[in-house]
């Protein structure tokens, strides 16, 4: 997103804390040794990337910010990137035994989120977990602005997505909302 290349050292100060850390180490954990995990939105690879990393998964990170990228690859110089859209991203299809995306969807439109979730979806072995974070009240919202840049978020309701992950064929198997207020989506790949 170009406006993450706006605010990537507001963004890269900020996003040190522990968010996501639990859920991430928890699916870390349930992977085989050496696993392949995709990391859509990989932004700096704080602490997210880190936390794959030390877990000894093999991360290919995605963000469409150069500014974002830029810092990832100066924290991880070993770990593949794309910088890219991921709903245009040429993925391997079955290559990956997980996917993350924390902090992505909810800023793609409703059509966008489908279009990645697809990709995604294409690009995961069966039986791979997918998890990522966005709303779970169907519509759009104009957020607070960060370092004076306006963002907007879209997301489905928890069934939405639900409805969304089956047609491309992932089962939903939970969802939560973590103290920060960010709400989880666990998928795993059927096909």
């Amino acid at each position: 997103m170009h406006e993450y290349d706006l605010i990537a050292d507001c963004y890269a100060a900020h996003r040190t804390g522990s968010m996501g850390v639990p859920e991430v180490t928890a699916l870390a954990a349930s992977l085989p040794a050496g696993a392949s995990v995709l990391d859509v939105g990989c932004g700096t690879g704080l602490p997210l990337t880190r936390v794959l990393l030390e877990h000894g998964c093999q991360v290919t990170g995605v963000d469409s910010s150069r500014e974002l990228l830029a810092r990832f690859q100066a924290n991880f110089p070993h770990v593949p990137v794309h910088c890219a859209r991921i709903q245009a991203c040429e993925l391997p299809a079955r290559a990956f035994d997980a996917a993350i995306a924390w902090g992505v969807l909810f800023h793609l439109r409703h059509e966008e989120q489908e279009q990645a979730i697809a990709r995604i979806a294409k690009a995961l072995k069966p039986g791979a977990p997918f998890l990522f974070t966005s709303g779970d009240s169907h519509g759009s919202i104009d957020g607070a602005p960060m370092d004076g840049v306006p963002f907007r978020y879209h997301s489905y309701s928890v069934d939405g997505y639900r409805d969304l992950l089956r047609a491309h064929g992932l089962t939903l198997e939970a969802t939560h909302t973590d103290p920060g207020g960010n709400v989880y989506y666990l998928a795993r790949q059927t096909g």
